[in-house]
């Protein structure tokens, strides 16, 4: 009997684990050779990451990652989102407001989720701005 129960429990936990990381792949697409990327920890504690690969000098594919609550998730979502088809010109104009809205709406006291998923998208084309400067000629 115990040599079962060992077996079905030894089971579940690698059904467990196996669902675990394939939830957690599905749900964090990566990009590779991101052309700019970021990751930025707001004074709340969420930490988000983001990458954008450009094409074309447009927004081809976007990542992103976050460990925080759903808000978070929400806004880092909609800022990948917002970032794709757009050129660097295009996404300085993503703020708060345009990913509030986006959301379908924020309680204030989650504004900063939109704030900080804004950072981390203008933090992410900061670093493709300066990889594009770094390798002009």
């Amino acid at each position: 009997m115990d040599v079962i129960s060992t077996v079905i429990g030894s089971g579940v936990l690698v059904a467990v684990v196996l669902l675990w990381f394939l939830l957690t792949y599905w749900l964090n697409p990566q990009v590779d050779s991101p052309s700019g990327e970021a990751r930025l920890t707001g004074t709340c504690g969420d930490t988000m990451e983001i990458a954008l690969k450009f094409r074309n000098d447009r927004v081809a594919e976007t990542s992103y990652w976050t460990n925080g609550c759903a808000y978070s998730f929400n806004c880092l979502y909609a800022a990948a989102n917002l970032a794709k088809g757009k050129t660097p010109e295009e996404i300085l104009e993503i703020d708060p407001e345009l990913i509030r809205k986006a959301v379908g709406g924020l309680p204030e006291d989650q504004m900063h989720c939109a704030r900080l998923s804004v950072e981390t998208l203008q933090a992410a084309l900061d670093n493709f701005m300066r990889r594009t400067a770094s390798s002009s000629p």
